[in-house]
């Protein structure tokens, strides 16, 4: 099938710069791409094993064509494989085979084969190439672009990280056409938040298109992943390491990674988008005692995540859970946020739809009042 480049991005965060490509069957372009750039000819592919037959062959086969030596490592996706046993694996393959800071790591997956590689690919040699294919929704537009990337350590997620950018993120739309209906709309969900906090155009636009976005027609995904992409790179420009503005991406994300990690997050009880989900409707809750507003925020959270398929209330009996057990759990487990500062959490909240705002110095008791909302019998 003949490749399309749609949309290019130059990027330039953190002394880093590097180009977003979006397309449909472009992951091929790399080898030219590799060729007017480097010099060292090793590759490796860190691959989702979900993808392996539907891409590996011909980019191997591009890659060769053109001189380079291409080794493939193959990962089993899943947030229980982010781990240094994992990580170390991909190391034994780097140094067993003598390559350099100008080889160059190709990773193929989810958000969890892009964080592991990354992570690797940012300490090794204490920093080699790096080229990302992300190839589900949440990975094009979210977790592949910042910088972000890190391991798991025991039961905490993501606690052993860096900010590392790759010099290629290749936004392929392919991989959509064939990606799982759950993972599909646990994508949206990130797609949502990013309308829910600083654009209501692309809020209307979700509602005004459904049948269009839930038929994966491309130039529909085409307009809602490029205003995501976009928004996340007008929050992250100036604030890579999150201080400031790029908070505001974590909407959502303090009581869903709560929710999270207390349901058990290596079982995949809810996925990331989906934990998103349950994290925003829980935001809406704590803004209505913050602001003291009505509940018309909250009202029209629930009606678009509902619309597209993603949870609003945790049915903890029907995932093995206590009620009171889970809600005290989800309240340990909110004070290992990252985002906290000092003994107080930071929270992003909606003051409306399109405009968010970071607050420090909300009350536990509409914290406790939130997994009391969300989470049922």
């Amino acid at each position: 099938m003949h490749s399309r480049i749609i949309k290019t991005y130059q990027v330039s965060l953190d002394k880093s710069a590097y180009e977003i490509i979006i397309g449909k069957d472009i992951v091929c372009t790399i080898s030219q791409f590799l060729v007017e750039r480097t010099q060292d000819k090793r590759v490796l592919i860190v691959i989702d094993n979900f993808f392996r037959a539907k891409i590996l062959d011909p980019l191997v086969q591009s890659l060769s064509d053109v001189g380079f030596s291409v080794y493939v490592h193959n990962f089993e996706a899943g947030k229980q494989h982010k781990n240094i046993n994992e990580a170390m694996k991909i190391y034994e393959v780097l140094e067993g085979n003598d390559f350099a800071r100008d080889s160059t790591l190709i990773a193929i997956g989810g958000g969890v084969i892009g964080d592991i590689a990354g992570f690797v690919a940012s300490t090794y040699l204490r920093g080699m190439n790096l080229i990302n294919v992300p190839t589900t929704l949440t990975a094009m537009i979210d977790s592949s672009i910042g910088g972000k990337v890190a391991i798991n350590f025991r039961k905490t997620v993501n606690s052993i990280g860096n900010y590392y950018h790759p010099m290629l993120n290749i936004i392929d739309l392919q991989f959509t056409d064939t990606l799982p209906e759950r993972d599909f709309k646990a994508g949206l969900a990130e797609i949502i938040k990013c309308s829910i906090i600083c654009d209501k155009e692309l809020f209307n636009y979700l509602n005004e298109n459904y049948s269009e976005v839930m038929s994966r027609e491309d130039a529909v995904l085409l307009e809602i992943c490029s205003r995501a992409i976009e928004i996340k790179l007008d929050h992250v420009k100036d604030d890579v390491k999150e201080q400031n503005k790029r908070l505001k991406l974590n909407y959502g994300h303090t009581l869903g990674h709560a929710i999270e990690t207390s349901t058990g997050i290596f079982e995949e009880v809810y996925r990331h988008g989906e934990g998103v989900s349950l994290g925003m409707v829980g935001a809406a809750y704590i803004a209505i005692g913050h602001f003291n507003q009505g509940d018309g925020v909250i009202n029209r959270h629930e009606e678009i995540l509902q619309r597209y398929g993603l949870p609003v209330r945790v049915e903890s009996g029907s995932i093995g859970f206590g009620r009171e057990k889970l809600i005290r759990e989800c309240l340990r487990n909110i004070l290992k946020d990252k985002k906290r500062k000092g003994n107080k959490l930071r929270f992003i909240l909606p003051v409306s739809i399109g405009k968010c705002e970071v607050f420090n110095n909300i009350d536990d008791k509409l914290i406790e009042g939130a997994f009391d909302y969300l989470i049922r019998q």
